[in-house]
């Protein structure tokens, strides 16, 4: 495999999407041939002594695409017989895509995420997108809409693979009837149990969750609802559950699999907001969901209704209550169809989401 310098300023300790996922990806390289130049985060000595790869840290929180970057990195590529460099996150860092190969790189890989979707609504914005794909030579989506939203914006010059993220499907497992019930008891729930797991933000639609349990409890008196995450949206959705869920469990969890484990059915109705502006890319915790043999009720935004089939999962549009309280109660009724989906769910993800299956397509781009 070449030489690979991976420049990014998500990455661990700091933990979040864009974070897990170069983490991930990096694990399935060849040590040896990585090097990563990311920006400097709480404890970073501690993560770094503990990988294989070699890390050098920007001695700042934020690592935009300046002069004195651009000659750091460049004196990377130099030290280290550099190959190919990749941007973790296209958006801005990649507009040192040129810098790199006037420094000896020979390819420039730009990956995309879905803030790019937002950029390419800005003018200025978009040119600087413009300048990144006239530079790389490959771009990375996570999925067919935010290919669609992003291709024109970077122009002809670059190629484009589909690069999502991986499902760890070795520590993702459908539940046993015991673990299901210890799970349950765990989070205080004991009733046809509807979990979504993700950030508290509101384009997640946690709260339009809240707002279905009302009419879920029409049919499903016993039903209850358990939102994991964290964020500063918590406080609201504590505000909506008074009124329409007192008895929502609302906190977060060190495990993802034992909070699936706790569910009969997954739900993230995510919708898109600020005028396009704020949308879901993916969301890898869909799949995670599927791993863990659960039926899914999807949000209608961005590409999320990608990660589901009509044999895994229901899409519903997330600003509309009365259908997704209309699909939850769908699925609480037919216990048969619950496990036929969570069975065909599993499949889907080992078949087409594993990290074996991302890594192999990562390691062919950097071969």
């Amino acid at each position: 495999m070449a030489r690979v310098l991976l420049v990014t300023n998500d990455f661990p300790p700091k933990i979040g999407g864009i974070q897990s996922y170069l983490r991930d990806f990096v694990a399935t390289l060849d040590p040896r041939d990585v090097v990563v130049f990311a920006s400097t985060q709480e404890s970073p000595a501690e993560f770094d002594a503990g990988v294989d790869y070699k890390v050098i840290r920007w001695p700042r929180r934020v690592m935009l695409p300046t002069p004195a970057t651009v000659r750091r990195m460049q004196e990377i590529i130099r030290a280290e017989n550099i190959d190919i460099v990749w941007f973790g996150a296209a958006a801005p860092l990649a507009l040192m895509g040129k810098a790199a190969k006037e420094a000896g790189a020979t390819r420039v890989v730009a990956t995309t995420h879905g803030h790019e979707v937002g950029w390419s609504m800005v003018p200025v914005a978009r040119q600087c997108l413009r300048r990144i794909g006239d530079n790389a030579d490959v771009i990375t989506y996570i999925s067919d809409y935010t290919l669609r939203r992003l291709r024109r914006p970077f122009g002809p010059n670059p190629r484009w693979e589909h690069l999502p993220s991986g499902v760890s499907v070795e520590g993702l497992s459908p539940a046993t009837p015991e673990q299901r019930a210890a799970a349950k008891a765990e989070f205080g729930v004991s009733g046809p149990t509807i979990v979504c797991i993700s950030r508290f933000v509101p384009r997640k639609g946690q709260d339009q969750l809240l707002r279905a349990m009302p009419l879920v409890r029409e049919e499903f008196p016993d039903a209850q609802l358990l939102l994991i995450g964290r964020g500063r949206y918590r406080a609201a959705l504590e505000r909506l559950a008074e009124i329409y869920c007192p008895d929502a469990v609302i906190q977060e969890a060190e495990s993802i699999e034992t909070a699936l484990h706790a569910a009969d059915v997954f739900a993230m109705p995510a919708r898109t907001r600020g005028g396009g502006l704020d949308v879901e890319g993916l969301g890898i915790v869909y799949l995670e969901a599927q791993a863990c043999g659960l039926p899914v009720v999807a949000g209608d935004s961005g590409g999320a209704p990608e990660t589901v089939t009509g044999e895994t999962g229901v899409v519903v549009k997330g600003g509309a209550v009365p259908e997704l309280a209309g699909a939850l109660k769908a699925l609480l009724a037919d216990p048969q169809r619950r496990l036929c989906m969570g069975q065909a769910g599993r499949r889907h993800v080992e078949e087409n989401w594993t990290w074996r299956i991302m890594g192999q397509r990562l390691r062919q781009l950097m071969s």
